[in-house]
């Protein structure tokens, strides 16, 4: 199993580099303007309302939940790693809505089953191997209230820009022992939309029209016999454990940060309408996916020209370390 704590710690040693490797981004004013866009979409998509309590699944330094928490009623940002935690605290810490975890293995355990309205993950899953992909995805049903609606994206292998990517990385790490354990990872609609539907999921739409990825906008259908979470929030968990939360059973109460009064969740910006169908919401999925899209592609560039400076830095360092022999004297 991979450790991927240790991967992401080790890739957020600075903030700076928490930022390029979570959106390639560095300048705050630019990871502002480009969280508010997906932040807009999802609460477009999801259909967020003041009252919802919302989680993100790989949060990173919170380029995302800065932006969508003045639109609900709780923000929730869940990482593995605890550097990614620390900033996101960082930058969201005068905002009484947010409260983050850092969580202590690939799942989300710390949470009680049906605490929700909405859950989303977004460019992470292209990170996580397969099985750790489903596993949050069923995670994320589990922690979904009836009714509670579920965002999600990766690779499409399907798709032409994509599988140009996939073709590099195979070619540049098939044999190589250096292989990133954050090496991009794809899948296709299908398999996509297959993780949805056997973690029980309703699928409302699967975009498979991007270049590059494949999106899911999915939902938890209610069940009748089925009891809602009870549980609130009292006191954050950094307050007795730093970066980490404490994990709970489904069956206790949860204590670990002031729910958001009904002044804070007023004064909220008014939600996206609420359509009598889910084609704004296509419209809005297909909009981001075509933001996603060159997001993706500034990103892959940024990637690349990284790995030309460090393979010339490479070069430099065997050239220094290269004996060099002594000058011949002159006759």
């Amino acid at each position: 199993m991979k450790d991927y704590k240790a991967i992401w710690d080790n890739l957020s040693t600075s903030f700076n580099n928490a930022a390029f490797y979570v959106c390639c981004i560095e300048d705050e004013a630019e990871i502002r303007r480009n969280g508010a866009i997906t932040a807009e979409f999802l609460r477009s998509a999801l259909q967020i309302t003041p009252a919802d309590r919302v989680l993100e699944i790989g949060c990173g330094v919170a380029r995302i939940g800065r932006e969508l928490a003045q639109y609900c009623g709780q923000w929730h940002g869940a990482d593995i790693s605890g550097n990614m935690i620390t900033y996101a605290r960082q930058r969201t810490d005068h905002l009484p809505n947010v409260f983050l975890y850092e969580l202590p293995d690939s799942s989300l355990r710390i949470f009680p089953d049906n605490y929700f309205d909405c859950v989303y993950s977004s460019i992470v899953f292209m990170h996580l191997d397969k099985i750790d992909v489903f596993n949050y995805i069923r995670e994320a049903y589990r922690v979904l209230k009836p009714a509670g609606r579920a965002y999600f994206d990766t690779y499409n292998l399907l798709a032409q820009g994509a599988w140009e990517e996939f073709l590099k990385l195979a070619n540049l790490f098939f044999s190589s022992p250096d292989r990133p354990g954050h090496i991009s990872q794809f899948s296709t609609p299908q398999e996509f939309s297959k993780f949805m539907v056997e973690a029980g999921f309703t699928v409302l739409h699967i975009n498979d029209k991007d270049p590059q990825l494949v999106t899911a906008l999915v939902r938890k259908e209610p069940a009748p016999d089925e009891p809602h979470a009870e549980e609130e929030l009292t006191r954050r968990p950094e307050a007795a454990t730093p970066h980490t939360a404490k994990p709970v059973q489904s069956d206790s109460t949860y204590q670990h940060g002031q729910p958001a009064s009904a002044g804070s969740a007023s004064s909220a910006p008014a939600p996206a309408p609420r359509p009598d169908s889910h084609l704004s919401a296509y419209d809005s999925l297909t909009a981001y996916a075509r933001h996603l899209e060159s997001e993706v592609n500034r990103k892959n560039g940024a990637i690349s020209e990284l790995e030309e400076r460090i393979r010339h830095l490479e070069k430099e360092l065997i050239e220094a370390r290269r004996p060099r022999l002594p000058w011949k004297r002159r006759r």
